[in-house]
């Protein structure tokens, strides 16, 4: 096969492969020879049908055949003969293919960048006191209240604060609805700013039935340019006020929801977790610092698909957040939903970025994941799911998640070899 390698970018390789016509007709014939040996055409025995008539009746099986499978055959030999390791799937381009002449294509591979390891230990960091004090062990039963609070229709009573409304709106900039500014049945938490100040400000006051206009002025920094700094008039009606009902601090509150035999037995396990989650917030942004200090010293170009694929689980992951506080996204107009993805995609650079250079210190570290750190993981799990560890060793088989949950512990392990080379600065 004649083949020629082209650097696109650091991390794009452009591959123009020909298959010699000797070797693409003796493909082309096997092909043929198996279809001649299973089809069935009238007049003739199965297995007894000329060859010519086979090529005239199945030539477009055999070339999508071709195509299909024995392509990506000689893709495969190119690549081990030329040490490429694609990080997705190629884009072919340019096939030139037809009986009796060469087979021709061009394919667009991403390939992990190549870089050299600048320095990584004795990074300086920079970390805070895990103090846990009362106001903080309120902090955290109060907001365990609010998680298991129940929403309750208010009656008469007008919205304030902290409601939970549902709204039908309408906006109009030069007497035009525009882009994004038309919902039905819109959830919104008053207070909690998901949309702009002024206009929840405008829902306070009102009533279940009540309709309101009123004008509020886009900021000039709005994300969706066409409409900042502009005036906008919006009719709004709300169906529905709903407010939040705590339920009381007691025993029976800690036997319940906190799976604790009183309420001070509780306030001594939130303060454990509070400090276990102050903790894991200090390793998060001495990581973060890590991070930024090794992005800033290794340059290079991060493969397009390995961040496309990071921005799809950041998303999933956030609307599984949303989720969670009750907003369903699909009830969100289109424009909120684009900035949503589209402010996702830096971050999954980052987390790209970040991710190639600690699995080359993985590399360099010897950092492996033994059996041990499964052991310990499935034990977890095990703990927090309330299953034996056996039944979740099999779950985790069956899906498939066993490498995946390697590797990521795998880098973990390598982020915690990074803290503990690192020069820590309490403060």
């Amino acid at each position: 096969m004649k083949v020629s390698v082209n650097d696109v970018t650091g991390c794009t390789k452009e591959i123009t492969v020909e298959v010699p016509k000797e070797t693409v007709q003796s493909k082309l014939d096997s092909i043929y020879e198996r279809i001649s040996h299973e089809a069935k055409i009238p007049g003739f025995r199965k297995g007894k049908v000329p060859l010519n008539v086979i090529k005239k009746q199945y030539k477009s099986a055999a070339r999508e055949e071709m195509v299909q499978h024995q392509l990506p055959e000689f893709f495969r030999t190119v690549l081990i003969e030329q040490k490429i390791d694609p990080v997705a799937q190629p884009q072919i381009t340019h096939l030139q293919f037809d009986e009796g002449t060469p087979l021709k294509f061009v394919a667009t591979v991403e390939i992990k960048p190549v870089f050299d390891l600048k320095k990584y230990k004795g990074l300086t960091v920079k970390k805070a006191k895990t103090e846990v004090t009362e106001q903080d062990v309120d902090k955290a039963l109060e907001q365990l209240r609010n998680q298991l609070a129940q929403l309750v229709p208010v009656g008469d009573r007008a919205a304030q604060g902290d409601d939970w409304v549902l709204i039908d709106f309408e906006g109009k900039i030069d007497g035009q609805v525009f882009d994004g500014g038309k919902a039905s049945r819109y959830p919104v938490l008053l207070g909690s700013q998901s949309l702009l100040k002024d206009f929840e400000e405008n829902l306070i006051g009102l009533k279940t039935g009540d309709s309101k206009t009123f004008k509020i002025t886009f900021p000039a920094d709005y994300g969706k340019k066409e409409i900042s700094g502009k005036e906008a008039e919006f009719t709004v009606k709300l169906h529905e006020i709903k407010a939040k009902q705590l339920p009381a601090l007691d025993d029976e509150f800690a036997k319940d929801a906190g799976k604790a035999e009183s309420l001070k037995a509780l306030r001594e396990k939130t303060e454990s977790q509070v400090k276990h989650a102050k903790e894991t917030e200090q390793r998060s942004k001495m990581i973060e610092q890590i991070g930024e200090k090794l992005i800033a010293d290794h340059k290079f170009d991060v493969p397009a698909s390995l961040v496309q694929l990071e921005q799809q689980r950041l998303v999933q992951q956030g609307v599984e957040r949303l989720r969670g506080q009750g907003i369903d996204v699909n009830q969100l107009p289109d424009e909120q939903k684009k900035r949503f993805v589209e402010g996702l995609k830096p971050v999954a650079e980052k987390n790209v970025h970040l991710a190639l250079i600690i699995e080359k210190i993985s590399a360099a570290e010897k950092v492996k994941t033994e059996e041990a750190d499964m052991d310990a993981y499935i034990q977890k799990v095990s703990g927090n799911v309330n299953q034996p560890v056996d039944v979740v060793r099999r779950y985790l088989r069956q899906q498939g998640n066993v490498d995946s949950i390697k590797d990521w512990i795998q880098y973990e392990k390598t982020l915690d070899f990074l803290i503990s080379q690192s020069k820590i600065e309490m403060v």
